[in-house]
């Protein structure tokens, strides 16, 4: 979940939580007094002591106790929830009033608003992944756990994993470990820029369109380190150049999307995010035209094979005029020049 949209619940899927452990309740009441009768003689009452409600949490050293034991176990049910998409299941981890604050400061408050931003999450994120890196579990009382740790999330939408450190306070209701509070830290190294971008390494090369009455080709290499992409694009009618531009294209760590801005050679300006759509790649962008009228735009790129793809632009409008969609049109990639 990343955000309470893209953070929130990207942050959610960076943590742990546990359930069920077998042991006593923390606020259970001590056994009663039992009677053991003697065969013979009178008989002897005895007392079975009360179970200290910390007991599962100590250990020998080098050893972890029942409750650690418990925790570790109950975290790989939570990763293993989370990586089949089920949202109710993660959230049942959380105590119904679990608070959640992701790395920005942004908070969720109870099981339920928990659940509603792992289905938006999911929704948005197919074949998630999560990795967890547990650093250490911690008691500070009967039934109280804090833990520290590491998670790793990734999707088929962003496959480069993205790395998030929290802390987990766990407490122990009615026989089962629960989350009941987790905090989010952002991991400002290493930055993601380049490898988030690898994603788009089927726009590299230049391509070639060649219509009936006009010819449009694009050119796309990665620069500044490898941290954006610049694409350009020229028009040709007639054998005349009637239009060139450009488009850089860099990762928005902030909202976690691809971002694109594009200008063209008569004024125009425009600016928008990319997102994939199964096979497609999608982007919807807004800006102003050289006379100054506002527009919008979603360009929609397929790809057919590596070598070709198809492109078509639907939702064109301007001065709030909504124009025809253009029918999609085949892109070729020309093969690299000799050296």
């Amino acid at each position: 979940m990343r955000r309470i949209a893209v953070g929130v619940v990207s942050s959610l899927a960076l943590m742990t939580a546990c359930l069920t452990v077998e042991g006593q309740d923390p606020k259970a009441k001590a056994p009663a007094k039992t009677v053991q009768p003697a065969p013979k003689g009178p008989t002897l009452a005895t007392t079975v002591p009360a179970k200290d409600p910390a007991a599962d949490q100590t250990a020998a050293p080098g050893q972890q106790s029942p409750a650690e034991v418990a925790i570790r176990l109950t975290g790989e049910t939570y990763v293993k929830a989370f990586n089949q998409a089920n949202s109710k299941a993660v959230a049942e981890h959380y105590t119904p009033d679990a608070e959640f604050i992701d790395d920005r400061g942004a908070a969720l408050q109870g099981r339920t608003a928990i659940e509603e931003s792992l289905k938006a999450f999911f929704a948005e994120n197919p074949e998630p992944k999560l990795e967890l890196k547990i650093d250490s579990i911690r008691f500070v009382g009967p039934g109280v756990a804090i833990e520290d740790g590491l998670t790793l999330v990734s999707s088929k939408k962003t496959p480069e994993p993205i790395s998030t450190r929290y802390t987990a306070v766990h407490m122990k209701l009615a026989g089962k470990w629960q989350v009941a509070s987790v905090r989010d830290t952002a991991i400002k190294s290493p930055r993601q820029h380049r490898a988030q971008l690898r994603q788009l390494d089927w726009m590299l090369g230049e391509w070639v369109h060649e219509g009936s009455d006009a010819v449009v080709v694009f050119n796309c290499e990665p620069v500044d380190n490898g941290n954006f992409l610049l694409r350009t694009f020229t028009v040709q009618i007639a054998g005349q150049q009637t239009m060139s531009g450009s488009q850089r294209i860099g990762w928005d760590a902030q909202v976690g999307k691809f971002k694109a801005w594009i200008f063209d050679s008569d004024g125009g300006h425009s600016d928008g995010y990319w997102h994939r759509d199964g096979d497609s790649w999608v982007l919807k962008s807004s800006g102003v035209t050289a006379d100054g009228q506002t527009a919008s735009n979603t360009s929609i790129y397929q790809t057919v094979n590596p070598h070709t793809m198809t492109f078509q632009s639907v939702d064109h409008e301007v001065a709030g005029v909504e124009l025809p969609d253009s029918v999609p049109v085949k892109i070729v990639r020309h093969p690299p020049k000799p050296e």
